[in-house]
């Protein structure tokens, strides 16, 4: 029973470090291929982001205009991620920092996914704290597994 319940955790493990580093892997590569173009901000605000445990953060969202080689595309995302929840601040002053310099009708550079070019954000500084945490967890998880077969 006891190696049963060692398969499982080491398997659990396994499974979430490979998402914790896929996710990883593929936010730098985005990050990476990314190509810049020149956008129009339309609004740039912070939005209140409260958990399911009643904890608050802030998250930027700049709204902005670009175009890609093939059509005219539209964004909210700040930092490179699959949402623009990728970042999240503990002080809204702290959010507010991060969207003070894009002005409504302001030029910008917009970075977009050429894989995906409706994918797209404004600074290219990937945060990949939350997927090396994951990938992090998954390994101790796993260890604790192979702690308990030994």
């Amino acid at each position: 029973m006891l190696d049963m319940l060692a398969v499982v955790v080491i398997g659990s493990g396994a499974l979430i470090a490979a998402i914790g580093l896929r996710q990883y892997r593929h936010l730098r590569a985005v990050t990476q291929r990314a190509v810049s173009t020149t956008g129009t901000v339309q609004q740039a605000t912070t939005q209140l982001v409260t958990g399911a445990s009643g904890s608050q953060s802030y998250v930027p969202v700049v709204d902005y205009e670009y175009r890609t080689p093939t059509a005219q595309q539209e964004g909210t995302t700040v930092y490179p991620g699959e949402s623009r929840f990728s970042k999240r601040f503990g002080t809204e002053a702290a959010a507010e920092t991060a969207v003070e310099d894009y002005d409504p009708g302001g030029q910008t550079t917009v970075y977009y996914d050429p894989d995906n070019p409706a994918h797209s954000f404004l600074i290219p500084d990937p945060q990949t704290a939350s997927t090396i945490a994951t990938a992090v967890i998954g390994l101790a998880i796993l260890m604790g597994g192979l702690v308990v077969v030994v």
